[in-house]
């Protein structure tokens, strides 16, 4: 399917999927983001990748628009939705104590299930990296069992720690740096999903395969030593 190209002001370009179901328009996004990243002409500043659509944004005193729509456009018209992209596959360790898991109880009860089965289930599942947003490294996880599909707090906490593994409607996200927030939290990693003095910052990218490793709080703590 032929995406739409609209222009987002003056010095962007939105690229659309919006016909295709979540897992085509997933598959749609990173197969294109990948392709303009790596095909880019002088003057784009970035792709930057969402749900169902990406973001080109460029330099408007150095592209017209006609010329971005037409790089656009020429660069996709050969890239098949369905084809499949390298993915990284990733372990994440995370930590279901009764310190971090601030909200496993109510998840559970929200579903008449007991916090193993919460825990069981989420760590069990396979999830993709679908964009990363709301905060620095902050990955929005498709994969989240139907079971464990919980709407966000009725009244979001003021602060919550980084490392943070909380449920959001039916998806999973790992707050990446200390912030407000309205999802469920159900545990935390020790591993820093973004760091300034990294390069590149942010941990995951688009399109990274997660599984989520469980462990205990002292395995937490000796890892949290060591970085």
């Amino acid at each position: 399917m032929t995406p739409s190209i609209e222009p987002l002001g003056d010095s962007a370009a939105v690229v659309a999927w919006r016909s295709l179901d979540e897992a085509s328009a997933g598959r749609a996004v990173q197969n294109a983001t990948a392709h303009l990243s790596h095909d880019s002409i002088e003057g784009v500043i970035a792709v930057a990748p969402a749900f169902k659509s990406l973001t080109v944004y460029y330099q408007c005193g150095r592209l017209a628009w006609s010329e971005v729509e037409k790089w656009i456009s020429d660069t996709l018209c050969s890239v098949p939705i369905t084809l499949e992209t390298t993915r990284r596959k990733l372990d994440i360790p995370v930590c279901y104590d009764s310190d971090f898991a601030l909200d496993l109880t109510s998840v559970a009860d929200a579903h008449d299930l007991n916090p193993d089965d919460v825990v069981r289930l989420h760590w069990n599942a396979i999830y993709v990296v679908q964009m990363l947003g709301f905060s620095p490294g902050f990955p929005y996880l498709a994969g989240l069992p139907s079971q464990l599909h919980t709407p966000r707090r009725a009244s979001p906490r003021i602060q919550v720690p980084a490392g943070s593994v909380a449920i959001g409607g039916a998806q999973t996200g790992i707050y990446s740096c200390k912030s407000p927030g309205g999802w469920n939290v159900i545990g935390r990693t020790p591993v820093q999903l973004f760091d300034p003095q990294r390069d590149p910052p942010c941990l995951l990218r688009t399109g990274d395969v997660i599984r989520f490793v469980p462990i205990g709080r002292r395995q937490f703590d000796d890892f949290a030593d060591r970085t």
